[in-house]
């Protein structure tokens, strides 16, 4: 039911922007919080309990979706934006398609797992994750329609409706300033939690430094926004760069090498 009613929010939602139907776009809305709340009651029902040993990578994708839906709500309640929650229709459906062939990939964690920092640590990472990939939505589009602009492109059709630049760079703002404080939350809690179940805060893995990495990369955006004034394309670029770099680290470094965030199939 989740995946059928993302699967129509983002029909609908293509199909307003292309026919440039408000009707369609407004469908296409509540369609996607239509699935939201179907994969809320999904996660309060407790569908992980089911599998054996714990979550799995399926599930984690599955979690990542609904965190998108939640900030795409978010910005579109905030920022009264239509378009940011119709680009999160797709990418949760994406999402959400993707975590089937990987419901057997168990992540091995220590017993440890209901404890609070660890908790901690998952949701806002998770919740920063969420508003990164809107950030990355959003730079995404304004580097291609201020691209079009600058050679002198013709906007027309669905393009005229696209939000301005001004408003994809305040969307890239919004979502920015918001994801580094609990990016930053979900690290900490993380070290913290690291300490008495590994032995050490710092072990040197590799999802530790590709995670410390993609924090001081979002620390250098979150000053230039707040203290440079930063606008436009730079901010926009970085926030790409960024969020690959995360989609590299879960992946490439949880998929394939040897860490304490491995995903591994049963």
């Amino acid at each position: 039911m989740t995946l059928s009613l993302y699967a129509l929010a983002s029909v609908a939602g293509l199909a307003g922007m292309t026919m440039r139907s408000p009707l369609w776009r407004r469908m296409g809305c509540w369609l996607a919080l239509a699935g939201f709340a179907c994969q809320t009651l999904m996660l309060a029902l407790g569908f992980h309990k089911a599998l054996p040993g714990g979550l799995s990578l399926g599930a984690y994708l599955q979690m990542l979706a609904w965190f998108v839906l939640l900030c795409g709500l978010a910005v579109w309640l905030k920022l009264r934006q239509e378009a940011a929650l119709l680009f999160a229709a797709p990418l949760a459906l994406m999402l959400f398609a993707m975590s089937a062939p990987y419901l057997s990939a168990l992540v091995q964690v220590p017993p440890s797992l209901k404890a609070p920092f660890y908790a901690l640590h998952i949701g806002a990472l998770f919740l920063s994750l969420g508003l990164l990939t809107l950030s990355f939505a959003a730079g995404a589009l304004f580097l291609f329609l201020e691209g079009r602009i600058k050679s002198k492109q013709r906007m027309k059709g669905f393009w005229q409706d696209m939000p301005a630049l001004s408003m994809l760079d305040r969307i890239n703002a919004f979502t920015t300033l918001t994801a580094f404080p609990l990016y930053t939350l979900g690290i900490v809690a993380g070290l913290i939690w690291a300490k008495p179940v590994f032995g050490a805060t710092v072990t040197g893995d590799p999802k530790e430094v590709i995670s410390i990495v993609v924090w001081l990369l979002f620390a250098v955006l979150f000053h230039n926004r707040l203290a440079n004034g930063w606008k436009g394309r730079k901010p926009a670029q970085l926030a790409v760069f960024i969020f690959l770099l995360c989609l590299f680290s879960i992946l490439v470094v949880n998929t394939f090498m040897e860490t304490h965030h491995a995903f591994i199939r049963s």
